[in-house]
């Protein structure tokens, strides 16, 4: 316990050694963030407050995720195979795998990315012979997912001129190509999880009651359906826990995002500055 505790300043092991409770740590660039979360993992397994299974640590990078799970298969002799630990997307791509029937998806549904999306976008628009130059490609592609990223389908998007009404007849016919298809794009993982937990009271219990502690990466830097999904998850959305998650949120700057969290939407949080350089 001290070798993992060794080398950190007053703020650091405050943050690290937080009891039970939701939690904001506020800090910088340069402050070793990732390790103070990586840390703090490492010591609610260690102390028997939490097994490694029920750990939920979300990151934006693919990178960050690899580097957590590489220093804590360095801390700790356990398995960090198995641990759910990773990005909104790759969290959310495993959720969907484990729960496809659900889901209403494929066993072994694809995953479009950015390029493949614009394809599928660019098939579609030809295939229903609507003019490209009118409605462009790529700007199709970003109402659909910043539609999405708000979590609207296209049956709740708004219309208020004849343009955007045909942009949300073509959203709705995107969705039923990928879904005669079986595939989804990126911002469709998390949609389409987020609704199966909405509406799944006892999946969703399941998770709430799995995921003890939940810890989150850059949480500044959230869209409002990552938001409302981690929410559920804490047992804050519209599905009632049985008993209260603990959330840990790492940011780098103090945003509006960030203070509602301390403010209002988790009670009793803490709200700690580990903004100290501390990087090795």
């Amino acid at each position: 316990m001290s070798d993992l505790l060794a080398n950190l300043n007053a703020p650091q092991l405050a943050a690290v050694t937080l009891p039970p409770q939701h939690a904001l740590i506020l800090a910088g660039a340069g402050s070793g963030k990732t390790r103070v979360l990586t840390t703090r993992i490492a010591w609610l397994i260690s102390t028997g407050q939490v097994g490694p299974q029920g750990i939920l640590a979300v990151t934006f990078t693919n990178k960050a995720a690899k580097e957590m799970l590489s220093r804590l298969a360095a801390m700790l002799p356990i398995n960090t195979r198995g641990m759910w630990i990773g990005t909104f997307h790759g969290l959310c791509n495993r959720f969907l795998r484990a729960h496809h029937r659900e889901a209403g998806l494929p066993a072994q549904f694809q995953i479009l990315d950015s390029a493949d999306q614009l394809a599928a976008i660019k098939r579609l628009l030809k295939t229903l012979n609507v003019d490209d130059q009118k409605y462009p490609p790529r700007e199709l592609m970003h109402f659909i997912n910043a539609h999405k990223e708000q979590g609207l389908r296209a049956a709740q998007a708004e219309a208020y001129d004849h343009y955007t009404s045909r942009r949300v007849e073509l959203y709705t016919e995107y969705e039923a190509q990928c879904r005669r298809e079986g595939v989804v794009d990126f911002a469709e993982l998390l949609l389409r999880s987020y609704e199966l937990l909405q509406r799944n009271e006892p999946l969703c219990q399941h998770y709430q009651a799995r995921f003890r502690h939940i810890l989150v990466d850059e949480f500044q830097d959230t869209n409002r359906l990552q938001y409302a999904w981690l929410k559920l998850l804490a047992g804050r959305g519209s599905v009632t826990p049985r008993r209260r998650r603990r959330a840990f949120s790492r940011s780098a700057t103090t945003t509006s995002r960030s203070m509602r969290f301390a403010a209002r939407r988790l009670a009793t949080c803490a709200t700690c500055n580990a903004s100290s350089s501390w990087r090795t």
